[in-house]
């Protein structure tokens, strides 16, 4: 049974990582949402699937704000990222059992900073951090599919960042 959730939970790491080369292309916050939104609630899976809790309860969370953050047609007012942070910390509290589950807290608290912001630079430099240090919780967590995806999503972003920074000087 152990092998057929873990061939599962690779399965889902495989789609999401298609789905997640597909949105890191995007270049509006609005793709962005969407297509972090998908990829979170398939991770959510995944990790469940892996025993990976608190990558399970930071993915569902995340799936919430960019339902929320989608909803503001202007900038998300600081008393809803508050609110979003504190939830991340208390819902996540009884389940962090060494120092490597913070890490999707740590994650998830930066990216929701950088989408606040609305600045998709720093969605996008924000989002090399996450896949840096999510290889680290991946791995540690069988997510092997997932870590192929950290990589290949930090050189995309990488490479999105560089365009931006074209696409500034251009019109400067």
């Amino acid at each position: 049974m152990k092998t057929i959730l873990f061939i599962c939970a690779q399965i889902l790491g495989a789609l999401v990582f298609t789905i997640n080369i597909i949105g890191n292309t995007k270049l509006t916050t609005r793709k962005v949402y969407i297509y972090n939104g998908i990829c979170n609630g398939l991770s959510t899976i995944q990790y469940c699937l892996l025993g990976a809790w608190t990558g399970a309860l930071c993915c569902l969370i995340a799936l919430l704000r960019n339902i929320v953050f989608a909803k503001f047609k202007k900038k998300v007012p600081l008393y809803v990222l508050l609110i979003y942070i504190a939830l991340v910390i208390l819902i996540n509290f009884k389940f962090v059992n060494n120092i490597l589950d913070i890490i999707p807290l740590i994650n998830i608290i930066v990216y929701a900073i950088a989408l606040w912001t609305k600045d998709i630079m720093k969605i996008k430099v924000v989002g090399i951090f996450t896949c840096v240090v999510g290889v680290i919780y991946d791995f540690n967590n069988k997510a092997y599919v997932t870590v192929l995806n950290e990589i290949i999503d930090g050189i995309i972003g990488v490479r999105c960042v560089i365009l931006l920074r074209k696409k500034k000087n251009i019109l400067e």
